[in-house]
């Protein structure tokens, strides 16, 4: 998401600083958090930083997946009541915050049961997030738009497969598998379950459209959503079918699959955002697909 507000922000008239581990910034160290927002004294913060990957990244390191999202959470409320409480925060919180057993997730069903156990480590976390932003409204008057967001596809991520997300990850993988001149393409689980994905590039515009217009005031929290859900099979076969490649898709069953179905439901959003207009899934795939064969040759990734 970070380099895709970027490319959204690069000729606004506002002045944007973006800070990471790369130039100075750990969000898991409360004195570097302090620091960086006592010396650039923002007016809004875009949270959108993580410690995520994969569904077995984040099973294999659920300890660390679990502390470091939730110490960045604890760091910047701390540090923005502590500086100044005016900051308004940006938060974008996955939907696998969502109950695990709910087919298509309404805000007002968010706390209806258990996140899926596949995702518990990344899922709770965000969720605390939400949970300090009430507090420290609560006690100093800090204000969050908490933005519940589908599964991310889209230029900009991870180039390890282990650390993108499902769809990048997918992509990437059948490039390399088109380019070694592999015979079949390997799904990880059944293909059953169904998803909603947005493409990052239209979350960045959705970001830049709720700060240009002050609208801070939305519901709390509100889904990101189109109502939409493909399941990860017909997925691949839309990407095989961009690429236009002839590869077999086979599947190991011994992966697990995640909850059945995980789409949001789009009430709340139409009604706030009735003119926003999301760039189509085959475009989304298209682009993403181009991406990643100009970097994976760039990096000489492709074997």
């Amino acid at each position: 998401m970070g380099k895709n507000l970027q490319e959204v922000f690069n000729t606004d008239e506002h002045l944007v600083t973006y800070k990471s581990r790369a130039n100075g910034l750990d969000l898991t160290d409360y004195k570097s958090t302090l620091n960086v927002i006592d010396m650039f004294k923002p007016d809004i913060i875009i949270h959108a930083a993580a410690h995520v990957g994969s569904m077995k990244y984040v099973s294999e390191f659920a300890g660390d997946v679990a502390f470091d999202n939730t110490q960045m959470y604890l760091n910047l409320y701390k540090a923005v009541a502590n500086t100044n409480p005016n900051i308004v925060i940006i938060n974008p919180i996955s939907n696998c915050s969502y109950p695990g057993i709910i087919d298509v997730q309404h805000e007002e069903n968010w706390w209806d049961g258990v996140i899926h156990k596949s995702v518990e480590s990344y899922g709770n976390p965000k969720k605390m997030g939400f949970i300090l932003s009430e507090c420290y409204k609560k006690q100093y008057g800090v204000k969050t738009v908490n933005l519940i967001v589908p599964n991310a596809y889209g230029p900009n991520d991870y180039i390890d497969e282990e650390r993108t997300h499902a769809m990048n990850g997918i992509i990437m993988r059948m490039i390399k598998a088109v380019r070694r001149g592999d015979e079949d393409f390997l799904v990880w689980g059944t293909g059953s379950p169904i998803r909603e994905w947005v493409y990052m590039p239209d979350m960045a515009r959705l970001i830049k459209e709720i700060i240009n217009t002050e609208n801070f005031d939305l519901p709390n929290p509100i889904n990101i959503g189109q109502e939409e859900g493909i399941s990860i099979i017909d997925s691949v076969n839309t990407v095989k079918h961009m690429m236009g490649c002839d590869i077999n898709i086979t599947h190991d069953t011994t992966k697990q699959d995640g909850a059945p179905i995980k789409v949001l439901g789009k009430k709340q959003f139409s009604m706030c955002f009735p003119d926003f207009k999301f760039t189509s899934y085959e475009n989304g795939i298209t682009n993403t697909i181009n991406y990643y064969k100009k970097v994976l040759w760039k990096e000489k990734r492709f074997l």
